[in-house]
């Protein structure tokens, strides 16, 4: 059954790329403004064996790891303090609330203007993306937390800190990670998104600006190509995470 589901998932994708071939047999499209399949899969081969492929995506990667463990950590702080406290929830979940209205693209030209565009700027807008999604969630699962949970842990007289360890992030988990999945995509979009702004020292958006520049659009298939299937694996990465926890906690 999940081979079947497999083979179905890939349908569209292999559709797609009979289309792409057959519009260049048929001479439909300028290979001008958007390259052959078999020139991408030429620039893809050429790009993997010299090591540029792997350098980019390895420092984009990176920069996303340093981004998501700042933001993430502290949007789980942020979460589990307004779903503990009602003050402090008081005090800020309303400015919370209106701050993440505000597409994070949009705090862009303020970063470089505060931080410049070199990598700490970079890490920074990453980090502010994953800030949101993982303090919103936490909030609500820490929220979510059965009441008859608490009043049990209270019974047999837990302390704050094993109540919170033992209790209620265990119940909040599932609420967490949604938080940390939807953290890490956001994270991973928007390292391109910093990397075709900014000028930077290698990554996958980069790699794409200057094949743009030289308009060579093979690479820059080659970089949408690889945005997305590093991002399905990060995606499949975490969900697999979330259910083996889940079966676990079951």
């Amino acid at each position: 059954m999940s081979r079947l589901k497999a083979l179905r998932g890939l349908a569209l994708p292999l559709l797609l790329i009979a289309a792409w071939w057959l519009a260049f047999r048929a001479e439909i499209a300028s290979t001008l403004v958007f390259p052959s399949p078999a020139r991408t899969e030429a620039t893809f081969a050429a790009l993997l064996k010299s090591g540029e492929l792997l350098f980019n995506i390895r420092a984009s990667l990176l920069r996303v790891v340093e981004g998501f463990a700042l933001g993430a950590s502290l949007g789980l702080l942020l979460g589990i303090l307004m779903g503990l406290s009602k003050a402090f929830e008081r005090l800020v979940l309303p400015t919370f609330n209106a701050v993440r209205q505000v597409p994070i693209i949009g705090w862009l030209p303020m970063m470089i203007v505060w931080f410049g565009i070199g990598e700490p700027s970079k890490v920074i807008f990453i980090a502010a993306g994953a800030f949101f999604p993982a303090a919103f969630n936490t909030h609500r699962g820490v929220k979510g937390v059965a009441r008859e949970y608490i009043e049990v842990a209270q019974a047999f007289e837990c302390g704050k800190l094993r109540m919170l360890a033992t209790v209620i992030l265990p119940a909040a988990l599932p609420s967490i990670l949604t938080g940390l999945r939807f953290s890490l995509s956001t994270s991973w979009m928007l390292v391109v998104a910093a990397e075709l702004v900014m000028l930077t020292a290698g990554g996958i958006g980069n790699m794409m600006a200057q094949g743009r520049e030289l308009f060579q659009m093979d690479i820059v298939l080659v970089g949408m190509a690889v945005i997305g299937a590093v991002g399905f694996v990060m995606n499949h990465a975490i969900k697999l995470l979330e259910a083996r926890l889940a079966t676990r906690g079951a």
